[in-house]
């Protein structure tokens, strides 16, 4: 495909039923997909948590919300409500007559719908022989030592495009960058003292398998101990409702007071106020991406997942350092998207010291930054 064949009745859709991590890779797709073809409408597939995410999103014309827990329990108090709502989210896709889809699934169910719902290209991943439904796919066997984004870079070879901006791009609603102001200079946090954000849950995209990539709650004390101490740092502990405990006990396991914002933001307002942090320090997940779309210094560390693959965005490495186990030969152990058990009882999160996290933080609230292993 020529991107000069743009025109304005080009239609793309964009699917992608993932976390806020894999939708926030996605950024800079869409970015390009634009920039190859402005005159085109261009829509997006998603689930609900990431709906916002891409709500505001100047590049996308439209979104499509399928979350599957929503029609699972619709499914149980009215299977026929249930059909009906599919149907007609189908029917309005079908409506949109697209004319290429960019499936990001790695499944085959998407590549049949969007057969069957008259879409004449569909380009995605064959993995594990999923992609018998694309017009067009390059095959892997999962995503291994190179980002996400790159592998998103190598399916717009299909379209005759290249991705050159890597960075992630997440708008933030003037009402929400007013609401930070507002809440910063209420709780004298705007008299230019480090403040630095505290993620010690992660993102919710692991379920049950979360624990398995936090670090130590005692290690996040004592670094948010440390930087208060050596840097006079404001330490705010963030998380969902369902992380409260975690923040609980973050704050009780620190000498120093905290602030504990678990539960008490949107969305929109937690990511509004990363972007007037200094230094962010949380696990692998979507907080950590959330607060590099926003140009924000991370430290984030790493156990079982490869930083290279899942890590912070490939642009701007001097600003985002990743703490990890180099040294142990069984990590990462977490491959074709499955986390097997461990039996060294997690020694890759275990075995990291606060003092090298304490060490990436330094540098970063120095400005001497520069990529870290452990």
């Amino acid at each position: 495909m020529n991107p000069a064949q743009s025109s304005s009745d080009f239609r793309i859709l964009i699917v992608n039923p993932f976390g806020i991590g894999d939708v926030l890779f996605s950024t800079p797709l869409i970015r390009a997909v634009r920039k190859a073809f402005p005159g085109s409408w261009i829509g997006y597939l998603c689930n609900r948590r990431t709906e916002r995410i891409l709500r505001n999103n100047p590049h996308l014309d439209e979104l499509f919300i399928y979350e599957k827990d929503e029609f699972v329990q619709l499914w149980r108090t009215s299977s026929w409500r249930c059909l009906g709502d599919l149907w007609r989210l189908l029917r309005r896709i079908r409506r949109s007559r697209f004319d290429l889809a960019l499936d990001l699934s790695l499944g085959e169910r998407y590549g049949l719908i969007l057969k069957l719902l008259g879409v004449r290209q569909r380009i995605g991943f064959n993995y594990r022989r999923r992609g018998r439904f694309l017009t067009e796919r390059f095959s892997i066997d999962g995503y291994h030592d190179v980002h996400v984004v790159e592998y998103y870079r190598r399916l717009l070879h299909f379209m005759g495009i290249g991705l050159r901006e890597t960075s992630l791009e997440l708008a933030v609603l003037a009402e929400d960058r007013e609401w930070t102001g507002e809440w910063l200079a209420r709780h004298g946090l705007a008299d230019g003292q480090p403040l630095v954000g505290i993620v010690p849950a992660g993102g919710a995209s692991w379920g049950i398998d979360a624990s398995f990539r936090r670090w130590s709650f005692e290690g996040f004390a004592a670094v948010g101990d440390a930087l208060v101490e050596r840097h006079g740092a404001r330490v705010i502990l963030f998380g969902e409702a369902s992380d409260a405990s975690i923040c609980q006990t973050v704050a009780r396991l620190m000498k120093h007071p905290t602030m504990d914002m678990s539960g008490q933001t949107s969305l929109g307002q937690f990511v509004s106020l990363l972007g007037r942090l200094d230094l962010v320090i949380c696990n692998d997940g979507g907080p950590l991406h959330l607060a590099v779309s926003q140009g924000v210094k991370t430290v984030s560390i790493f156990g079982p997942v490869d930083p290279s693959v899942y890590g912070p965005s490939i642009s701007s490495p001097s600003r985002h350092w990743t703490v990890f186990r180099e040294d142990l030969p069984c990590r990462p152990c977490y491959h074709q998207f499955k986390l097997p058990p461990c039996p060294y009882e997690r020694a890759c999160l275990t075995t990291i010291e606060p003092g090298e996290v304490i060490e990436a933080c330094e540098a970063l609230l120095s400005d001497h930054g520069g990529p870290l292993v452990g």
